[in-house]
This record gives C-alpha cells, structure tokens and sequence, in this order.
C-alpha cells in the first residue's frame, strides 16, 4: 500500500475510534407522546386532543368532550422513533456489500470514485447528520370529566430522548485524505439526551361565558415531578485536525505536520446503579388554551415543559481543551494523541441545573363533515407549528410543522388516520395509523410515523412503531 493510502487509512481509523468513544458516552443518555392518534395524525395535536392524548401537549383540551366518556384510562401504551442520516439502505447496498468480481467466490471491497464519495457524504445535509432516538412509556394514566372540569393523572411515565449531531468533517477526513490547506472541523458535534420518569397532573376548566364568534373556550395546566434518570448536554463543541503540507527539494509534497484543536463541555449525570435513587429531580408546568372560532375551526395553543431538572447525583464534566501540533498521523503515538484529544477528560463536579425541553404549539383543526353535509362519514384535519426554545433532552430549535387528518367510515370502529411531519429534526416523515374501538368502550389503536418505508424503502430514514389501549366508560 502507497504511503499516502496508509495515511488515510490510519486517520479513519483514528476517527471511528473517536466515533465510538463519542457513541459510548451517549450509554449513560439514559412530548410527542405515546399516543398512536397523536403519531398517526403527524403529531399534529395541539387543537384536536382529547382525554389522555392531551396530557403534556394541551391540558384545556381535557375539558372539551372526548367521545362522550366520563372516565378513560390508558393501558400501557410505548411510543419508540429511531432515524438517522448516517446511513441507509442505498448507501448500504451501494458501498458495504462489496461487488461482484468474475472468479472470485467471495465479493470484493468496492474501490471508491470521488462521485462515490461524494454520494456517501449527501448524507450530512447542511453539513450536519443528526440522529434522534425516542422511547416513551406510561403504565397507566387516568382521566375524568365533571361538568366543565377535567382532570388527567398519570402516576409515571418514562421519556427517553437522544439527540446526537456529527459534522460533516467525520467521513470527509477519512474519504478525502489529506490536502494542501485543507482544515477539518468538528464544530457541528452535540450530544443532548435525557431520561426522566414523570409525575402529572393536570387540570382544564371550561370558562362559563362566550363570545358571538368564538366559543367552548377552555383553560388548563398540567404540574409534573420529574425524577432524572440519566442526562447528557453539549455546552459546546469546537474541534478541528489542520494538515500542514511541505514540498521537498524534489517537489514532492508530503503531509508530515498535523495540528489539531478541540475546545468542548459536556455535562453528564446518571442514576445511582445500587439503590436507583435518581440523579436529579425538578418541576415542570405545561399551560394550554383551547377554543373553538366561527362554530368550525377548534385553535389550541400551548407551551410545555417549563420548568427545570436540578441534577446533583454522579454528574461529571467531560473536558476537552488541547492543541496539539502532531508529526505524521500514521505513528501510533501520534494516533494515540489525537483519540485523547476527541475523547476528552471525564471529572466528577458538583449539581448543575438544565432548562426543561420547553416548546410553543399552535394548531387549528376542522371537522369537515359539520361543514359539508354530504360527507357521510366524521372526516377530521389538523394542522400545527411546533417550536422549541431549546436543544435540551431530545429537544429542538427546528420549527416543526405538521397536518393530519382521520377519517372514521365505519360507524366509529376503524378509524384510519395519516399525517405529514416537516421541518424538525426528522426534516420529513409520513405517518399513518388505525384503531379498532369496539362499543365505544375500549379502544387499541397502532401507529407508525415511517410509512415512507413502503414506497421509498432504499432511502427511508425513520422507523417508529406506538401502540396503544383505552377503556371507556
């Protein structure tokens, strides 16, 4: 193998020794809620939520009537989304299978072209491939309506979120090699994910006045105790790997100088193994407003998640803070260095306190069927714009928007439901689901928000499975 070939090999394998060390740490990382109406409708919630689906993304909506029941409980329903841009089929297929060599048994490694190259690193959209993991799971959860009261309990709920964000620069150093000039940075890395088990109550009155246009206007809040289990926050992330070229006397240009640069914070706490006493505790509060305007058109607002987790069990600081000018990159004490660098210290440091996942929710929703009479079946649509203040335990600045719609032409039994997620960190998601309710009295209801799997199956990068079970009485 040529010098230049055994350097670059050397330096993907100096980064996806750094890749693994950033992976391993998101192992101690550890809403769109486990609703399969709310996943199969695009998470399009925040006006047409009823009963148990309204807790944690519109408590007013507990007031408004949910299919006639005075009293709902939720029998375990799990929500679990994981998708990624770091990989997917077609890349797969394209370039880890090998290819096929005449008289050879086995495949052969496939040797990349720059369009290959090029191809693979389409992956990091913007420059950044995020990954997002998401389980969420309640044991049971209670609600009640009395008059123009209504109430929801739901005693524990775990919610798991990761986030995790890698710069372009981790495959284009590997693939590209060394340049003349050309500088790598990392700065596009984040790592924020928590678990948290939660307590919640909440509480939606429906105001006894109303106005000419706008009626059944209704308020709530929703309080929470949350127990932290594990926690993982990028403060901040600046790294970089600089090659310095040099000509020889007989023009011949070697890279026998690397310079590299990391400056990062990341706070971490995790649950006592031995006694599962939590790492953290803290408050939450959700506040909603619901009303309906011209008889048609129900708005829901609401923001969520206010509130802070105070984190003072086994949190620790991992530190980066080095700048390193590195001979040649293929001696095993340089490599040595270099994985020190991206790895970083771990030291133990006292409680910190991080902001909850707070978010703003707006969305409209309209019964079709009470505007057109000659729509023999209950036609719902839904609309909403989700955005959140922060980048905190599965959370994202990235504005959201979604529209849903369900369709019920079977005397309330089946009904069939779809939406469409854009923006946000899954960028585009088609989700789909359906019930079988039986007497109006218990309901099990399947959702998925990775339909696309279906009809572009190569490319897809989203898979999410919610289920569901409700009694009504």
């Amino acid at each position: 193998m040529k010098t230049s070939g055994m350097k670059n090999f050397v330096a993907a394998l100096v980064i996806l020794l750094a890749l693994d060390v950033v992976m391993t740490t998101t192992s101690f990382a550890g809403g769109d809620k486990y609703s399969p109406r709310l996943v199969g409708m695009g998470r399009a919630f925040t006006a047409f939520s009823r009963g148990l689906d309204a807790v944690g993304v519109n408590p007013a909506n507990l007031a408004l009537n949910d299919r006639d029941a005075t009293v709902t409980i939720n029998l375990v329903p799990i929500g679990l989304s994981i998708g990624s841009d770091l990989i997917n089929l077609e890349i797969y297929n394209d370039f880890f299978t090998g290819v096929v060599v005449t008289g050879q048994q086995d495949r052969q490694p496939k040797l990349l072209t720059e369009a290959d190259k090029d191809k693979i690193l389409e992956l990091f959209p913007s420059g950044i491939a995020r990954t997002q993991t998401r389980i969420e799971t309640a044991p049971v959860g209670v609600s009640l309506q009395i008059g123009n009261f209504g109430f929801a309990i739901v005693p524990a709920s775990i919610q798991t979120a990761i986030n995790l964000d890698l710069d372009k620069a981790y495959l284009e150093f590997p693939l590209r090699g060394y340049g003349a000039g050309q500088s790598y940075k990392f700065d596009g890395t984040a790592i924020n994910g928590q678990s948290v088990l939660e307590s919640n109550f909440s509480v939606a009155y429906m105001l006894p006045f109303e106005f000419s246009m706008v009626t059944e206007i209704s308020v709530g809040v929703g309080v929470k105790y949350l127990q932290g289990l594990a926690f993982i926050a990028t403060d901040h992330y600046n790294g970089s790997i600089s090659p310095i070229t040099t000509v020889n006397p007989g023009g011949i240009v070697t890279n026998d100088t690397t310079v590299a640069k990391f400056d990062f914070l990341q706070w971490v706490a995790h649950a006592d193994e031995n006694n599962f006493s939590p790492a953290g505790t803290g408050l939450g509060l959700d506040f909603g407003v619901s009303m309906r305007i011209l008889d048609n058109i129900q708005f829901g607002a609401s923001i969520t998640d206010i509130g802070k987790i105070k984190w003072n069990k086994h949190t620790q600081a991992i530190v980066g803070n080095a700048s390193l000018k590195l001979g040649a990159i293929g001696d095993k004490e340089n490599q040595d260095k270099l994985k020190e660098a991206f790895k970083g210290k771990t030291i133990d440091t006292t409680g910190f306190e991080f902001d909850l996942p707070t978010a703003v929710n707006i969305g409209a929703a309209v019964q079709l069927d009470d505007m057109f009479e000659v729509i023999p079946f209950r036609w719902l649509v839904a609309v909403d714009g989700h955005f959140g203040l922060n980048e905190i335990g599965g959370n994202t600045k990235l504005p959201q928007f979604s529209i849903g719609t369900e369709l019920d032409p079977v005397a309330g039994w089946l009904p069939i439901r779809t939406g469409i997620v854009l923006g946000g960190r899954e960028r585009f998601a088609w989700s789909a689901g359906f019930g079988f309710h039986i007497a109006n009295t218990f309901d099990i209801d399947f959702a998925t928000q990775s339909i696309a799997i279906l009809t572009n199956p190569e490319t897809f990068r989203t898979g999410s499975f919610t289920m569901g079970m409700r009694l009504r009485f």
